[in-house]
């Protein structure tokens, strides 16, 4: 089985197909929607199996966020405009 998320090109919750061969930051996946077809990118904590007592709303950029973790958004927000 699958991961399940909310496809960005059908809206359909569905099962998701990782491109572990593309290269992305910490926190986030390539994926390839098995309905669609769509490719993108997804933050991991929007998976559909994870409890939303697990998650959260970052106060400063207002992405998903795990409970327990720095938020993975403001970390890849953070180094790219360190890079500017």
């Amino acid at each position: 089985m699958h991961t399940r998320f909310k496809c960005n090109g059908c809206k359909r919750d569905t099962e998701f197909l990782w491109l572990d061969q593309l290269d992305t930051p910490e926190g986030f996946k390539a994926y390839q929607c098995m309905d669609c077809g769509c490719v993108g990118i997804k933050n991991v904590v929007e998976a559909l199996s994870i409890p939303d007592s697990a998650i959260c709303r970052c106060d400063k950029c207002g992405s998903w966020k795990f409970n327990t973790v720095v938020c993975h958004t403001c970390q890849l927000i953070g180094a790219k405009d360190a890079n500017v």
